[in-house]
């Protein structure tokens, strides 16, 4: 199995954003956006100013499973609207779960599609249930 990931990451002003990137992250990960999507400036003191940095990639499962343990990122049984331009899914929107993590230094954040092995012309409610629910199962 593989996974179409995407992970963002927010910091104060005073802690490197870059110390949050992810494993291999020149080589296997394309950085899409930096510090000018930084949000949180409403929030006061040291998040004021504060670093963004977000990369997409398809892992295979040992990656990915790096990458997770790496962060401590656990997936949450959260309905989400999915991911828009996936990695692997083109321009389109793909249903994705959500990984998170209890970082104080930073909001870590993954959105997640797994993409199974077997190819089919079109993945049903049912099929994207079993598939959340195995993701879930190994990583919540």
């Amino acid at each position: 199995m593989q996974f179409s990931v995407i992970y963002s990451v927010d910091t104060p002003h005073d802690l490197d954003v870059e110390q949050f990137a992810p494993p291999n992250a020149e080589e296997i990960w394309n950085q899409t956006e930096d510090d000018d999507q930084y949000d949180y400036d409403y929030l006061e003191g040291r998040w004021e100013n504060g670093h963004h940095r977000k990369w997409c990639a398809i892992l295979d499962r040992q990656h990915f499973d790096q990458f997770i343990e790496h962060y401590a990122l656990t997936a949450e049984d959260v309905e989400t609207m999915g991911s828009l331009g996936a990695p692997g899914f083109g321009v389109g929107w793909a249903p994705a779960i959500n990984f998170n993590d209890d970082n104080p230094d930073a909001f870590q954040n993954a959105y997640v599609t797994p993409i199974p092995e077997t190819k089919r012309e079109q993945c049903s409610e049912r099929d994207w249930q079993r598939e959340r629910g195995a993701v879930l199962a190994v990583y919540g």
